[in-house]
């Protein structure tokens, strides 16, 4: 694990999500090539206001994007998302 990466998700969460969110196949390729991370692209974007398709393309577009200067930021940005808790159920 790495500190900044996609979610970990469990395998047999991704094939039930899978079947209500078909679209995300190709982006579930993409995203399994990084390791997972403590935070994120969704971790501070908004958590759980977030849907399942979305969420699996931000991770993808992370992994697409990745690089010492995206990572800063998302780690920077990580403090104020724990403060507001936006997000958290």
């Amino acid at each position: 694990m790495s500190l900044v990466g996609p979610r970990a998700y469990l395998p047999n969460e991704l094939i039930d999500q899978q079947e209500v969110y078909p679209q995300t196949k190709p982006y579930l390729k993409t995203l399994l090539l990084a390791k997972p991370g403590l935070s994120g692209t969704w971790q501070v974007s908004g958590r759980s206001e977030i849907n399942f398709d979305a969420r699996i393309k931000m991770d993808a577009e992370y992994v697409q994007r990745r690089s010492i200067w995206y990572d800063i930021k998302i780690l920077l940005l990580t403090v104020p998302a724990m403060i507001s808790g936006r997000g958290a159920v």
